[in-house]
């Protein structure tokens, strides 16, 4: 029997298809299932109907043959293969043609796919992310099976003489998997119809040029095409179906178009009291139906879009205003894989994604960095976000055996670009189309040369052409300042109409309170030019903790990525966002986490995990609920540090998300009282866990409670901290000890490199001899520094543990006192002498009395800089 996309017969599907073909002037027919997948390329006689695909993988389209990303170590079915992919598809012809021009659609395939019908090749489409079409009029058989073979090729363009050398992106922070990862569909029209060739895109576009309460306009533009023998003249009908269903605007146009000829219509849709499409608040919908009728009045063609009626406009120094009214536009980054699916995702995923948005409150998504699925900005438009839409010019603006952009690269982008725009032109949710991302990264990171603005000039120009109504804009990470652009690195600023700054303040470099200042230098240099923040965020693993996420080095390419750092960078940053005025939007980075093969970081490998919830979407990271607080009307409350169970402090800091304006928490039924939440934070501080089991019940106004369990094994007044680290530890006999807390000042090291993303492995480990334990022994402060350890009144012998970290350090280089309660209690320790050497265990202990107020510890530098790799407390008497 005959295969078929569904598993039918040959004569039952064409049953079905003959019914089908007079339901309306349009057929999409899905074709799903019953294809032939075999990875690596085939043998010539594969494109042909002849061959036989037994052999091959059954699958179904969309389908992606990577997978990667998601698990603590690479999972097994670890897949990273670039190449040729091929697939084949035996289908049944409909029934009833009737002179009707058939077209395969692919709504993407990743990267340049190469198409047969009955071996007759129809075309290539390079580019991994739009929408393409192709004429299979002549090739389809009027009756019986058909074979469609298509050869797909995601090879990387860094290879030499690589297929891919000029299809953007050159590179970026996200795999490209292989694969017809978007559904195929044969789609079947009269010879005279709406545009089918326009850049993948519907073939009517509208534009709205005036939009309040009282009226509206929009301006429609219909393509034609007639690919008949004969001139026809047809008649272009448009109606705008409101919310309720009701007709609301109308336009009837008719002209003529010439044998194998394209034609236009334009039309003005006028509206009276419209209901406008107003965000988040009310994302009120149109539906735009265009019909094409023939000199008879029957209906040949038909088309339907959504329709917002609404007027955007970005303001320098005032922000984003939407009709007329100013909105802070604060939301999310997206990515599109899973990570058992690659990029082959379906609608309920993407459903799934934009439920989370929704239930965060942010009001804007950025789909970075290439063109999503149509569900995604239809989901938009439903939700009434406003949408960051992007080409994946990412990380270089030129092939990587060269430095300028060459012709075909350029070619590729313009030609990515426009085929965004038409695809997506009518979705009321765009605010802005961007066309690059980082571009001089690479450049930037001393890896060849930029010279990116002959390009980027020019797509500028391309977003004009396209669509007037709408400004182009990029993400910019690197040479912004003009001062700091050199030979090699050009500075990118200020060409687009709006831009977006990618800055991870507190992550990757400097503090999160330096945001502030390098907004203004920017906002000063270019005055005229809206300042967006399109990439801001931290790395956050759910299995990795800290004590005091300011209490030691980030190791932002590498391991460890505690979640409580990801919190508190994102604390520290949106709050500065919110209070700049001209900052006309922000994504945090990103929605979830993803995939890269070459970052190994967190507790996760081939992973980025920046994200607020985890790759499978199961799990919402604590900083999730930071944003919720800030951004949501929906009453709740959410218990911080729930992941961090097993504690190693006598007291801690115990802390809720709430956008109420106080909560309330008890501690195993006992009441510990009300905090106020500001900035959607509440916390208690100093909170004495029992031992044994401590369970927290959080309640506010309006919300249901949240509870979450902590366990503490240790006692009152008994401290173990590991000084200068993020991260705290359990010793050989089941002590565990806290993160570098209660400090001030110093700087914190690593003792060993943390491992490295990109394929890094970790540092060689330099053990401190003299100690079975290791575990006070695996990072150290240096400085001048402080402890203030809160404790109740009594007698408290403290060790300290040192090692020197410096071979080249020779007793005498490096003195220092030690003072408790200002006194002091030790001096000139010189930790090479008295221990030996470099990386050779040094212990002290001191008796302190403290009367009231915490216990005081201060590491004086007397000749070079004071050293400590932790410290213990333990109370001995009254």
């Amino acid at each position: 029997m005959m295969r078929t996309p569904l598993g039918w017969s040959a004569t039952a599907l064409a049953c079905v298809l003959a019914t089908a073909a007079h339901a309306a002037p349009r057929e999409d027919i899905p074709l799903a299932t019953g294809w032939r997948f075999q990875l690596g390329d085939a043998p010539a006689a594969a494109e042909g109907a002849a061959f036989d695909d037994s052999r091959w993988e059954a699958v179904s389209v969309p389908h992606s043959w990577n997978r990667m990303g998601g698990s603590a170590k690479r999972r097994a079915d670890y897949q990273d293969v670039h190449g040729a992919g091929w697939y084949r598809l035996h289908f049944a012809s409909p029934a009833a043609l009737n002179g009707r021009q058939a077209w395969l659609q692919f709504d993407a395939a990743s990267e340049i796919a190469d198409v047969w019908l009955n071996g007759a090749y129809l075309g290539q489409h390079k580019g991994g992310f739009a929408r393409f079409r192709l004429d299979a009029t002549k090739a389809l058989h009027p009756s019986g099976d058909n074979v469609l073979v298509v050869r797909v090729d995601n090879s990387s363009p860094k290879t030499p003489g690589s297929p891919t050398r000029d299809i953007i992106p050159m590179s970026g922070d996200f795999p490209i998997y292989g694969g017809l990862y978007r559904p195929v569909a044969l789609v079947l029209t009269a010879p005279v119809h709406i545009a089918m060739t326009d850049f993948g895109g519907p073939g009517t576009y509208a534009t709205v040029t005036r939009a309040d309460e009282k009226g509206a306009e929009a301006s429609l533009l219909t393509r034609l095409e007639n690919m008949s023998a004969r001139p026809e003249k047809v008649t272009v009908e448009a109606q705008a179906i409101d919310p309720s269903g009701k007709i609301a605007a109308t336009a009837s146009s008719t002209t003529a178009v010439a044998a194998g000829s394209k034609g236009a219509v334009r039309q003005r849709l006028i509206f009276d009291h419209p209901a406008l499409w107003d965000g988040t608040d009310a994302p009120r919908l149109y539906r735009l139906r265009v019909t094409l009728r023939d000199a008879a009045g029957v209906a040949i063609d038909e088309v339907e879009q959504p329709l917002g009626l609404r007027t955007v406009r970005i303001d320098p120094d005032k922000g984003f205003f939407l009709n007329g009214r100013h909105v802070l536009l604060r939301g999310v980054s997206r990515h599109q894989d899973r990570p058992d699916k690659g990029w082959a995702i379906t609608n309920a995923d993407i459903d799934e994604d934009f439920a989370l948005i929704r239930e965060i409150g942010a009001n804007t998504v950025r789909l970075a960095h290439y063109q999503h699925a149509d569900r995604a900005y239809a989901d938009a438009d439903r939700d009434g976000l406003a949408v960051w839409a992007e080409i994946p010019l990412v990380d270089r603006s030129a092939p990587w055996d060269q430095d300028e952009t060459s012709p075909g690269l350029a070619a590729n982008a313009e030609q990515q670009l426009r085929e965004l725009i038409h695809q997506n032109f009518n979705h009321p949710s765009i605010v802005v189309w961007s066309i690059a991302n980082e571009v001089n990264l690479e450049a930037a990171k001393g890896r060849g040369t930029s010279h990116a603005r002959p390009l980027l000039e020019r797509l500028r120009e391309v977003v004009h052409e396209e669509d007037p109504s709408r400004p182009a804009t990029l993400a910019d990470c690197c040479g912004s300042i003009p001062s700091e652009a050199r030979p090699g690195l050009d500075t990118v600023a200020g060409i687009t109409d709006v831009i977006g700054y990618n800055r991870y303040f507190g992550w990757y470099a400097k503090t999160p309170e330096d945001l502030t200042p390098e907004l203004n230098r920017l906002h000063a240099l270019y005055p005229h030019q809206p300042i967006s923040i399109s990439e801001y965020g931290a790395g956050g693993a759910l299995t990795q903790h800290s004590d005091d996420p300011r209490g030691g080095p980030i190791a932002a390419f590498g391991r460890p990525h505690p979640e409580e750092v990801e919190n508190d960078v994102l604390e520290r940053t949106w709050p500065q966002i919110a209070a700049l005025p001209y900052v006309w939007a922000s994504w945090v980075w990103n929605l979830t986490d993803f995939s890269n093969e070459q970052r190994n970081e967190g507790d996760l490998t081939d992973t980025n995990d920046k994200g607020l919830v985890t790759f499978d979407r199961k799990t919402r990271k604590d900083a999730f609920y930071y944003y919720k607080a800030n951004w949501s009307k929906v009453p709740f409350v959410h218990l911080v540090g729930r992941r961090y169970t097993d504690r190693a402090t006598p007291l801690a800091e115990v802390k809720a998300y709430s956008n109420a304006a106080s909560a309330r928490l008890s501690l195993n039924g006992r009441d510990l009282g009300t905090a106020p939440c500001s900035g959607g934070i509440c916390r208690w501080e100093n909170v004495a866990l029992q031992p044994g089991d401590n369970r927290f019940v959080a309640s506010a106004a309006g919300a249901a409670d949240d509870a979450m369990a902590w366990r503490f094994t240790g006692a009152a007044n008994r401290w173990r901290i590991r000084s200068g680290t993020l991260t705290g530890g359990a010793s050989p006999d089941g002590t565990l000890w806290a993160s570098d807390v209660h400090v001030s000042g110093g700087e914190g090291h690593f003792r060993d490199q943390p491992s490295k993303s990109r394929g890094g492995e970790p540092g060689p480990v330099h053990a401190v001899a003299g100690k079975a334990d290791q575990t006070p022994y695996g990072s150290w402060r240096s400085g001048r520094f402080s402890y203030a350890i809160p404790v109740s009144p009594g007698r408290y012998r403290v060790t300290l543990h040192f090692f020197e970290p410096d071979a080249s350090t020779k007793p005498g280089d490096r003195l220092f006192d030690v003072k408790a309660q200002g006194r002091a209690v030790a001096t000139g320790i010189d930790v090479a002498k008295e221990s030996g050497g470099a990386f050779r265990a040094l212990q002290r202990s001191v008796m302190v009395k403290v009367a009231d107020g915490p216990l005081r510890l201060d590491f004086v530098p007397v000749k070079g800089d004071a050293i400590l790799s932790a410290l213990a407390v333990d109370r001995v008497g009254s």
